[in-house]
């Protein structure tokens, strides 16, 4: 069953057709005539009943014709209408897509970025370790350090070996 708004619509198509339309067609001599339903004008006059049936005829095939082009053209456009706006959709879509894949991408830079920086924290840190603990050891070695001297020391090398697990953890995260 139509709808109130289908049955509107439908109400007011027929009401601007029974209103008198009027289409202007131009003939293959170049003539100008205003046809409103069965009234034919030129120039302002009506000449209906001054046209022969055959004329009558070829000006109502010329209406037919325009409407018929007329109406193919309106389908045509609405198809057209309908294709862009789908089209529209669809590069929505598509840019949405690709910002969401933008933003992956930017996340995945950004996790490579920390993963590279956490193991150059881990390399420096480490290395500090090593050469404190080379350098301590050489020094004990050699008898140049005083207990207080050694006692620092090691004090020193506890915390940075504890800076190296940490960045080893911060490593293993990343």
């Amino acid at each position: 069953m139509a709808n109130s708004k289908e049955i509107s619509i439908l109400l007011l198509l027929l009401i601007l057709s029974s209103c008198g339309s009027s289409e202007r067609i131009i003939t293959d001599e170049g003539k100008v005539y205003e046809v409103k339903g069965n009234t034919i004008i030129n120039n302002g006059e009506d000449v209906t009943g001054k046209l022969t049936e055959s004329e009558k005829n070829s000006l109502q095939k010329l209406v037919n014709q325009k409407e018929s082009a007329q109406s193919a053209t309106e389908k045509e456009q609405e198809t057209l209408e309908k294709a862009i706006e789908e089209q529209e959709k669809i590069e929505k879509k598509a840019q949405e897509k690709q910002k969401e894949l933008k933003e992956k991408l930017d996340a995945l830079q950004d996790k490579l970025k920390a993963s590279e920086e956490a193991r150059d924290d881990y390399v420096n840190i480490k290395r500090r370790y090593e050469d404190h603990k080379k350098e301590f050891e050489k020094l004990r070695k050699e008898g140049s350090l005083s207990p207080a001297e050694i006692k620092d020391r090691e004090k020193e090398l506890k915390k940075l070996k504890l800076e190296v697990e940490e960045a080893f953890q911060k490593l293993k995260k990343t």
